[in-house]
């Protein structure tokens, strides 16, 4: 008999797999990882990579291929950063918001139908213990946690 904590890490890695399922339907023109840091370039507004590696626990290397992906795709301009000529910010174009909507919409049908047995009470209970999930363990993993991501 396994320990609890070693079911919920299988039972995560099995969710994992139906996140990548969905990401392969719903995200089809931009991947799980360009979906995200899209998202965050979205969310953030006018942000550096580095800004972007960060929200996403990356290398700095990692966060400038797909930003790059994204630039090269039309989903995301950079313009000159106003306090160092240097160094660029970015911004998402009308595409890169237009598939990002398109994606998000994509995936909450999925959910949405794969939950159809579920009442709102449960899927609401669910969305509660997974996010206090990520809480707990961004204290463990140096994950951003919701205030950073808020901030």
């Amino acid at each position: 008999m396994s320990a609890p904590s070693e079911d919920l890490v299988i039972a995560l890695y099995r969710l994992g797999l139906v996140q990548r399922s969905i990401a392969r339907h719903a995200l089809a023109e931009l991947g799980s990882q360009g979906f995200t840091a899209l998202a965050v370039i979205q969310r953030e507004g006018h942000v550096r990579v580095s800004e972007v590696a960060d929200q996403l626990s990356v290398d700095l290397s990692v966060a400038s291929r797909q930003v790059a992906a994204l630039v090269l795709a039309g989903y995301v301009e950079r313009e000159p950063d106003p306090d160092d000529r240097r160094a660029t910010r970015l911004r998402p174009t009308e595409s890169g918001t237009r598939v990002l909507t398109d994606s998000h919409r994509r995936m909450v049908a999925t959910a949405t139908s794969a939950l159809s047995g579920w009442s709102d009470e449960e899927i609401a209970g669910l969305a509660s213990q997974l996010e206090r999930l990520r809480e707990d363990f961004a204290t463990v993993a140096s994950l951003p946690t919701r205030q950073e991501h808020a901030a």
